[in-house]
């Protein structure tokens, strides 16, 4: 095994739920596989970041990077100019930290800290969420070893010799769940809107509310912070039966509750739902880098897991028609629940901590 008696393994990026909870899950794999490894996360100042990562016993810090995407020219040179600094700075917390290993998730956090690695000679590792890869990880494809992919057409954008199919990884607790269909009576909607909720979703679910009534159906809905005292209100006003939640920490239990989800189309979430075997509505958030989410979901639709509605075509009176003529047909539900578990990989994360642990290997 190894030398030294624990390994160290850097996690490189986040920002967002699509990034870190891949690599929360990756770190959690390889600690099982390699028991006493140590894990140090460098990524944003994000509280919610900080939150999730350390609420999972692995350390946490800042990379102190700044991203580009859609900046204006001034702004987009003064990020420019602090990328030397966040480098050496990451350099610092490699050596301190003795890394023997880095893996990438994305954002624009990971880039220095990938650059960094390569300067001292680690091997670096790169997992790809999307259909259409992000500008940290098609940078940083020349420094890494191995490039694991959830997404066979992403492929197209790095070295092919580099490149394996893995799926995207989960979490333990949402691949643990058992999932099933409840009462056909009463059926159970869960939206999620991400991490920080989505204001689209939260009106046109709302507006829809006095047309679902009738279905007898309890909502759970992640609203985010900014909108939950509206959304409790216009769920008193419907008489519907609602669990209105700011962020839902428990996601494993919510989707165990769940017979139909309607939500964005992240990478992360798509993952979730075709582990575990769950349809969805998907509303591609229409502002994600290169219209990914799109593609993502038309991924899904194509496959029969999923239906998709643009968030130009969203309205209040569409969606409830669509949620209705769902619910009202389980047979239709079930098929797409095992069309998506057709396409679900729920040993990504092994996948990926083996790449890992060889790599770390041939380093000792």
């Amino acid at each position: 095994m190894f030398a030294k008696k624990e390994c160290r393994l850097v996690v490189a990026g986040g920002g967002t739920g699509g990034h870190l909870f891949p690599g929360i899950a990756i770190a959690k794999a390889f600690c099982k596989k390699q028991p006493g490894t140590r894990v140090l996360f460098i990524g944003t100042d994000r509280a919610f970041e900080k939150k999730c990562v350390t609420r999972e016993g692995f350390a946490h810090s800042v990379a102190g990077a700044s991203g580009i995407k859609g900046l204006g020219l001034k702004r987009k040179i003064a990020a420019a100019l602090k990328l030397p600094l966040s480098v050496v700075g990451c350099m610092i917390k490699l050596i301190r930290f003795r890394a023997d290993a880095v893996v990438g998730v994305g954002g624009f956090s990971s880039g220095p800290v990938i650059l960094a690695a390569w300067l001292l000679r680690r091997p670096v590792v790169l997992h790809e969420q999307n259909s259409v890869p992000g500008i940290a990880n098609r940078l940083s494809a020349r420094f890494a070893k191995k490039i694991y992919l959830t997404f066979p057409g992403s492929a197209a954008w790095f070295p092919e010799e580099k490149c394996t199919l893995s799926g995207n990884p989960v979490r333990e607790e949402i691949l643990g769940i058992e999932t099933g269909r409840r009462d056909a009576a009463s059926p159970t909607l869960l939206v999620v809107g991400g991490s920080q909720g989505a204001v689209a979703l939260n009106r046109a679910v709302t507006e829809a509310l006095p047309r679902l009534k009738a279905l007898g159906l309890t909502v759970i809905h992640q609203c985010g912070d900014a909108d939950v005292e509206r959304v409790k209100s216009c769920y008193a006003e419907a008489g519907v039966h609602g669990e209105i939640l700011a962020f839902i920490d428990n996601m494993s239990g919510a989707y165990a509750r769940a017979d139909l989800v309607l939500c964005r189309a992240g990478a992360t979430t798509l993952a979730e739902l075709t582990a575990i075997g769950k349809g969805a509505v998907l509303v591609p958030f229409p502002h994600a880098t290169d219209n990914h989410q799109e593609i993502n979901a038309r991924y899904l639709e194509d496959n029969g897991a999923a239906r998709m509605i643009l968030e130009a075509d969203l309205t209040g009176d569409g969606l409830a028609a669509l949620l209705a003529e769902l619910l009202d047909a389980p047979e239709a539900l079930s098929a797409m629940d095992q069309n998506a578990k057709k396409l679900g990989r729920p040993d990504a994360s092994q996948h990926v901590a083996d790449g890992i642990l060889g790599l770390t290997k041939k380093t000792t």
